[in-house]
């Protein structure tokens, strides 16, 4: 039996007390009256001390009853037997966690992992089971339990070391929360009841992201062992794009670049080189001192394809390269359907083409037909958009739907009642007939739905004002009839202006009211511009393609997912299967898509890399990640810690002091009967002997 307080023992020696008490007598058990003494002074009797002990069996109640209060008190319990704590042969689930992100990349640091790594292996015996997950961004698993335990015994250690042998760090980010978080969900699927260990092998950088860590429930028997590896050689400095705005108007780059606290270097240089060049003469000074960081104007990008922005004069060189894509206009097309005239003010493409313009970024192109001319049209990869503003040929309509299907955007302008015909056509619905609407002199605009994302750019107070545009004429139609739609504007009096039926993945805006001077002021106001623009990006299939994307992040490519299609990078040419629109990049450089309308992106490392501080022990502390001891006073300090929470267990189970409690209380119930019969004897024998 074993004691959860064992001090509370030391008031069994209360039991003293009862003996001296049966020891020591200050009064006689029979009390005599002689009348002749009644006028002498009374003394009181003298405390005698008896050579023996009277009413022993009250005596051994009492005593009872103070030992089993002071075993109460001690909460006993009987302890079971620890197999994992008391054989220290008893196998381990180990997890050997190494980091293989980018910075590992530093000079030493990956030698120095491997070594640690081996060595930890070395050490495993062969009772325990033993898994090896690498971790980046993501956490890769090398050798699984379950591969393991299926090896024969020999070949065990051979494979763990081959699988390291094989291993090489990448050029991904640290997410060091989801890797400890892995290692410890694979523990916990055992039900054997080993110990459990995670052994981390990392840099340890100041980078690294711990999210889900705080505030993780740990299990009570894992221990975590960090192992910090160090480089070579301290200090690096990171070259990254600016956060915002990194294209000036010029052209130019805006770029960061950061010095580690620990760097002995402040002086470096900005220079474009090409694939396999490392020194430049059309170079930057850049001067930053430690623990700092500068933005600065980066040299204009030469117009080839093969450069690189690059940092000289830092001594780790694994962040010292920034792919930047050249600035290559993206073209676009939007058709217009009328018998408009170029110069014609009176009419909607004179206004049309003066909305889009030619910008570094974009080079759009307004084609203009009349309903006849469709034949042969929206089929380029560059088409974005179709404005509608004549009737168009029954037998063109299916290519319109088609068109609109594929996630394209089409503009239905109702200049007259005409359009009926085209509006049904088109909706594939129940005849909507048009009528002209009664304007009292103006209508203006009302009820904007912003959240809609065709007018989510004007969702600011500053650009939501649409009550100075004046339309003079609009049409009416009933919404319920096209099934559906979307009424994105009204106008004042209620009558729908703006409306959005989907149609496959793309949109069928239709719109009350034309923009030459005859119906509104529309194409006047600042509104008209914005709204055709956002109509525009609305009509990309893809999205909006990021040219500039960050190692670990998907990447959506653009164009149509159903063919297979080809991405060249630095490590050659990747197939992208049919039905797949992402793309997981391997490395930083300069990748292409190739199709019929190729597409160039850069992928760079992750700024988070650059932070190559030591990442301080007080945080991850903070964490209460379960580390492991390192001496052996810590050790024993744990062990004890741990055997006194299984200690406390056991005895909540068990629960002995409440039985000790109960036998207390009948001992008290015993004691009370025994002394007040004990009592009375006396009197009782006295009575007696005056009747005789």
């Amino acid at each position: 039996m074993t004691f959860l307080a064992p001090l509370f023992l030391l008031g069994a020696l209360a039991i003293a007390g009862p003996v001296l008490f049966h020891l020591i007598r200050r009064n006689t058990k029979e009390k005599f009256t002689f009348s002749s003494l009644m006028f002498l002074q009374p003394d009181l009797p003298r405390v005698t001390r008896k050579s023996r002990l009277e009413d022993i069996l009250l005596l051994i109640v009492r005593c009872a009853l103070l030992a089993m209060m002071a075993l109460a008190f001690a909460r006993p319990f009987f302890r079971q037997s620890n197999p994992r704590a008391n054989n220290p042969s008893a196998g381990q689930r180990i997890v050997l966690l190494i980091d293989t992100s980018a910075s590992m990349r530093r000079n030493g640091v990956w030698d120095s992992t491997i070594s640690k790594a081996h060595a930890e292996i070395k050490e495993t015996r062969p009772i325990d089971n033993l898994a090896i997950l690498a971790f980046d961004d993501k956490t890769t698993p090398l050798l699984r339990f379950d591969q393991w335990r299926d090896l024969p015994e020999p070949n065990r250690l051979p494979a763990a070391q081959q699988a390291l042998n094989a291993l090489r760090p990448g050029w991904g980010g640290t997410h060091l929360g989801n890797a400890i978080q892995s290692a410890s969900d694979l523990l916990e699927e055992d039900t054997t009841g080993a110990r459990k260990r995670i052994i981390l092998i990392t840099d340890r950088q100041d980078g690294s992201r711990l999210e889900g860590l705080q505030g993780h429930d740990w299990p009570e028997d894992l221990r975590l062992t960090l192992q910090t590896i160090a480089p070579k050689s301290p200090g690096n400095a990171g070259l990254q794009l600016a956060p915002g705005r990194g294209v000036e108007e010029t052209g130019s780059r805006r770029v960061r670049v950061i010095n580690s606290s620990d760097a002995s270097r402040e002086q470096f240089h900005l220079a474009w080189l090409k694939t396999g060049q490392h020194a430049s003469t059309n170079s930057i000074p850049v001067y930053v001192p430690a623990g700092q960081s500068r933005t600065v104007t980066a040299p204009r990008r030469p117009s080839s394809s093969d450069w690189r922005l690059t940092l000289l004069g830092d001594t780790e060189e694994f962040d010292d390269s920034l792919f930047i894509t050249p600035e290559v206009p993206e073209p676009i097309r939007i058709h217009y359907v009328g018998n408009d005239q170029t110069d014609d003010t009176e009419q909607m493409r004179f206004y049309l083409e003066r909305v889009f313009s030619k910008t570094r970024h974009q080079h759009v192109t307004v084609l203009a037909h009349e309903p006849s001319g469709l034949a042969a049209q929206l089929a380029h990869p560059d088409d974005r958009l179709l404005i509608i503003g004549e009737t168009i040929p029954q037998e063109h309509i299916a290519r319109v739907r088609a068109f609109c299907k594929t996630g394209h955007s089409v503009l239905l302008v109702l200049k007259d009642v005409s359009l009926s015909g085209t509006l049904t056509a088109l909706a594939a619905s129940d005849p909507i007939p048009l009528s002209e609407a009664v304007v009292n002199k103006y209508a203006l605009l009302s009820q904007l739905d912003f959240e809609h994302l065709l007018l989510v750019p004007f969702n600011e107070p500053r650009f939501s004002d649409f009550t100075k545009i004046h339309f003079w004429k609009h049409r009416t139609l009933e919404p319920a009839r096209l099934s559906g739609a979307r009424v994105v504007a009204r106008f004042d009096a209620g009558d729908p202006a703006l409306l959005d039926l989907p149609i496959g993945s793309g949109h069928l805006f239709v719109l009350a009211s034309g923009w030459h001077p005859a119906d509104s002021q529309l194409a006047l106001s600042s509104k008209f511009v914005p709204l055709l623009y956002s109509m525009m990006e609305l009509g990309s299939p893809s999205g909006t393609f990021k040219a500039a994307n960050l190692i670990g992040q998907p990447i959506t490519l653009p164009g149509e997912a159903k063919v297979l299609r080809t991405v060249k990078g630095p490590e050659g040419a990747e197939k992208i299967r049919p039905g797949t629109s992402v793309f997981h990049a391997k490395q930083p450089g300069i990748y292409t898509l190739q199709g019929t309308r190729p597409a160039t992106f850069a992928v760079n490392l992750s700024p988070h890399e650059s932070r190559t501080d030591l990442l301080p022990m007080e945080r991850l502390e903070g964490l209460n990640l379960p580390f492991a001891h390192k001496n052996k006073e810590m050790v024993a300090i744990a062990k004890k810690r741990e055997q006194t929470l299984v200690d406390e267990q056991l005895e909540k189970r068990q629960k002995i002091w409440r039985w000790l409690i109960v036998a207390a209380i009948l001992l008290v119930l015993l004691e009370t009967l025994l002394g007040g019969w004990m009592w009375r004897r006396p009197a009782a024998g006295g009575a007696t002997e005056g009747a005789a």
